[in-house]
Order: structure tokens, then C-alpha cells, then sequence
């Protein structure tokens, strides 16, 4: 490799305007390290015809910054589909992953890109990888609420959530059992069979009953407490499940949380009960529902 001119150098600090001047001039300059991969991104962002000018300059495409990520994770995460296309197609690696753990798949599932999604998993993503805190892809599109993405990631996922020889435990046994009840009766039964509890908090307390309260998912919530949920566990707030279902004005899930025994009058560390958070709400059914239950 021949050395730098002063030139050169100078060109190389530039921002993205001077790039690809800089690559046709040495195309070797940028070669390793996490300099190429900001590089590669910068070109990106100019467009297909940059970007392939810089991958057919002889740039290692699956070069990672400090972080360990690479110019894919960064395009999926940012949602650039042609980026992450023409980066595929010069070879990318689809599965690599960042220092935590965390795929390209998952980057673009986090943010809610879908059409990212289909393209990574139509190039062989695995939807079944986990990042250093267990979750998958579905399972942080499901956190985040994004549900064209979380439909996408269900279609492909065949096998059962979680179902791993040792129980799970926080955060990453909450995740897996709530993606294990959104995938049905089999995959729950399954997961909790190897040692997983059904009532697993994450750091603030919350469990999966209390998340699908929250979303108002009636049929996963009969199903978590037929495997035994604690109808009436407190989060780190005070909160329970009757009361994030309440405070939604999900009345169908409070009918099913009240069929099976949910303390009414509970309260949480501000004083308030599910039938004043139903108020706060203005959610009129639910009130109506509470207040003949005898809730106060």
C-alpha cells in the first residue's frame, strides 16, 4: 500500500462531500478499522451509485466500529433500504453480530423498519437469534409496538419461543413469556415446562400479564392466568394488571382479570385504584364495568 499524501490526509477528514474523491484517488486508504465503516455509510447516504463505488473500491464491507457494528447494522437501523440491499448484495454478513449480541435483523425490528426485515430475513437472517440480554427480533418489535414488523417476524417464527433446556429468569424470561403466549397454548406450555416462571418481572417489575393488560390481549391474558399468573402481582409502582387494563380502558380485559379474582381496590404508591385510573381515562365502559363490580 502506498503512503498518504499530505493530500490525502486531508481529504480522508473531510465529511461525505469529499469522499468519493478520496476513494478514487486510493482506494486502498480506508482498508480496515472503524474509519471504512463510517465511510461506507457516508456513502450511503449519497445513494446507490456512491455507495457501490465505494464497495467496488476493495473496502472490507463487514468492517465494525467500536461497537462492534458494522455499515448493515447501521442501514438496517436507520431503515435505508437500498443501502441495506446493495450491501447484501456485495456480500454483507446477515447474521454478524455487535458487541451486544444484537443482529442486523434486530436493529431494523427495534426501529419498526419492516421492509428492512423482510429483505434481511429473504437473505437468511435468523429470526430465532438472541442478543446478551436473550431477546430477539419480535421480541423487541413487540416492545417497541411496532406491529407490521412484529406480524412479519410471527410468520416466519416456527419455532417456540424460548424453549430453551434451563428456565429464564428477569427481563429475558418475561420477554420469552410473553412472546411464548402471543404464539399460542403449545409454545407457552412448552416454555414453561422448562423451568420458566409465568410471572418473571423485568426491572420494573412488570410481567407478562401486566404488559398484555396494557395491550388489551384478552386471549393471551385467559391464557397466562390459566397457567397460573398472579392475577394480582404489583409491579415497582404499585401498579397491577387490572390497573394498566383499566387505565387503557381495555374493559374486555377487566372482565377477564375480575372473572378471575383480581382485587378490585387495590391501590398503587399515588393513592389510585383501576377505577380511578378508568376515570382519569374517560373511559366510560370500563368505569361502568368496575363501579358494579363494587370497585371504589
Amino acid at each position: 500500500m502506498r503512503k498518504e499524501s499530505p493530500i490525502m490526509r486531508h481529504h480522508s477528514i473531510l465529511t461525505g462531500i469529499t469522499l468519493i474523491g478520496a476513494v478514487m484517488i486510493n482506494p486502498l486508504v480506508w482498508a480496515d478499522g472503524p474509519e471504512p465503516q463510517k465511510n461506507v455509510l457516508r456513502a450511503a447516504n449519497y445513494g446507490e451509485t456512491q455507495l457501490k463505488q465505494m464497495l467496488d473500491s476493495g473496502v472490507s464491507i463487514d468492517v465494525a466500529d467500536d461497537d462492534g457494528e458494522t455499515a448493515l447494522m447501521e442501514a438496517a437501523d436507520k431503515g435505508n433500504v437500498s443501502a441495506v440491499q446493495l450491501l447484501l448484495k456485495y456480500g454483507a454478513q446477515v447474521n454478524r453480530r455487535d458487541e451486544d449480541g444484537k443482529t442486523p435483523l434486530m436493529h431494523a425490528a427495534d426501529e419498526g423498519h419492516t421492509q428492512v426485515v423482510q429483505i434481511l430475513l429473504a437473505s437468511g437472517a435468523d429470526p430465532s437469534a438472541r442478543d446478551k440480554d436473550g431477546e430477539t427480533a419480535l421480541m423487541m418489535a413487540e416492545d417497541e409496538r411496532h406491529n407490521d414488523t412484529v406480524a412479519v417476524l410471527r410468520g416466519v417464527s416456527k419455532a417456540a419461543p424460548a424453549a430453551t433446556p434451563s428456565a429464564l429468569t428477569g427481563k429475558t424470561g418475561m420477554k420469552a413469556v410473553l412472546q411464548a403466549a402471543y404464539s399460542g397454548v403449545p409454545a407457552l406450555q412448552q416454555l414453561l415446562a422448562g423451568g420458566t416462571s409465568v410471572d418473571c418481572e423485568d426491572s420494573d417489575g412488570e410481567t407478562a400479564l401486566m404488559e398484555l393488560a396494557d395491550k388489551g390481549n384478552a386471549a393471551a391474558v385467559q391464557l397466562l392466568i390459566k397457567h397460573g399468573a398472579q392475577v394480582d402481582h404489583k409491579d415497582h409502582e404499585g401498579k397491577t394488571a387490572l390497573m394498566e387494563a383499566a387505565s387503557d380502558g381495555h374493559t374486555d380485559v377487566v372482565r377477564v382479570l375480575m372473572a378471575a379474582g383480581a382485587n378490585l381496590n387495590i391501590r398503587d404508591e399515588d393513592g389510585e385504584s383501576a377505577l380511578m385510573k378508568a376515570v382519569a381515562g374517560r373511559h366510560d365502559d370500563t368505569a361502568a364495568v368496575l363501579r358494579a363490580a363494587g370497585a371504589q
